[in-house]
């Protein structure tokens, strides 16, 4: 027996702002809503095949350390340097913390929650 990685739970102070964010990243579409809870995931999941979703549900308290899980981006379509301006655009901020000599790019969400942007597949 087995299983299968289905979603990835993340709490947050706002599902809403931070699925509308996530789902304008990855090219997602709201699966559900509901107060306090809310699902992205691909829109053509049957195209794509088993595909883990997100789910943000709202917590009363505030982010206080570095998350021991995050996400991980790869652009598909553009350069690293690329995507980060458009996840800048979209509400991403840099950290205080720049991290040196490494090949990924890291980024926070609008609640603060990091991520890295990886290098671009070849395009």
């Amino acid at each position: 027996m087995s299983c299968r990685f289905a979603e990835l739970a993340i709490d947050c102070k706002n599902p809403v702002l931070i699925a509308r964010f996530w789902a304008e990243a990855l090219d997602f579409s709201v699966l559900s809503e509901e107060a306090g809870l809310v699902t992205i995931g691909p829109a053509e999941k049957a195209s794509l095949g088993p595909h883990p979703v997100l789910t943000f549900a709202q917590v009363p308290e505030e982010k206080s350390a570095k998350n021991r899980l995050h996400i991980d981006v790869r652009p598909i379509a553009c350069t690293q340097d690329e995507e980060v301006e458009r996840l800048l655009s979209l509400g991403a901020t840099y950290p205080e913390a720049d991290a040196r000599d490494v090949s990924w790019v890291i980024l926070l969400d609008p609640e603060g929650n990091e991520f890295c942007v990886l290098r671009s597949q070849e395009l």
